[in-house]
């Protein structure tokens, strides 16, 4: 929302709720709750799967490649209003038939996640494209190891392509996911408008950020679990 996008970045930083105001009584309205504040993960040699994501048929010798090193930084946020909204249309798979032919989104929280990069992704050079593969196929390879923790668990989960807005696991629906305004609400972040298009801005990173996110029907205390397992399964004592 624009009033979310003019808050200042020391008011973000120690706000955990993301908030609406009503303008008819002036009463802000909680619309999202942060279960998990900012936290970094990192893993080393995490496989990544090249088959269905958006590198498909791009680069078809990287199917067999691990990523070296990933640190991302992670939160945990019940959906806000206007995303819940949009997620009957991200998630059809995510519908189960109820009485008098209506639909029932399940509970779901979003995990919106942000790697550092040194190149401003703004920028269009051969160094900045290299590092946006890199970080994409990082982004993969984390997910697709979270994941597939929560899904073994009897949990639904799945991420989105940043470079199409769609889930990568399950089917596509009508609307994609618009990763700037989910990180406006879920977490207050500023933004910066450049051309026609809105740029995130990390409280720490600035616009030196890869954004992406992931999804999940599991409760915060599996997510965790499951993060921890990659990072002790992933260790960098484990290196062989």
């Amino acid at each position: 929302s624009d009033s979310a996008s003019r808050l200042s970045m020391e008011e973000k930083k120690g706000c955990p709720e993301s908030n609406d105001v009503d303008h008819s009584n002036g009463i802000a309205k909680r619309k999202s709750k942060t279960m998990v504040k900012p936290t970094l993960s990192c893993a080393y040699c995490v496989p990544f799967k090249l088959k269905g994501t958006a590198l498909d048929g791009k680069d078809k010798f990287a199917s067999l490649e691990t990523i070296d090193k990933i640190e991302i930084e992670y939160s945990v946020h019940t959906l806000h209003s206007i995303i819940k909204r949009h997620c009957k249309q991200i998630f059809p798979g995510l519908y189960k038939q109820v009485k008098g032919g209506k639909k029932d989104l399940p509970e779901i929280v979003c995990i919106p996640t942000f790697q550092h990069c040194s190149c401003d992704m703004l920028e269009f050079t051969d160094e900045a494209e290299k590092e946006k593969d890199k970080l994409l196929k990082s982004f993969y390879a984390w997910c697709q190891a979270v994941c597939a923790e929560l899904i073994s668990q009897g949990f639904w989960a799945d991420y989105i392509d940043p470079c199409s807005g769609y889930p990568v696991l399950g089917s596509s629906g009508s609307s994609t996911y618009n990763e700037v305004e989910g990180m406006q609400l879920l977490l207050r972040y500023r933004h910066q408008q450049v051309g026609m298009c809105k740029v995130i801005l990390h409280p720490r990173w600035g616009q030196r950020i890869y954004p992406a996110s992931m999804f999940t029907s599991a409760p915060v205390d599996a997510i965790q679990k499951a993060v921890k397992k990659v990072e002790m399964k992933f260790a960098k004592k484990n290196i062989v």
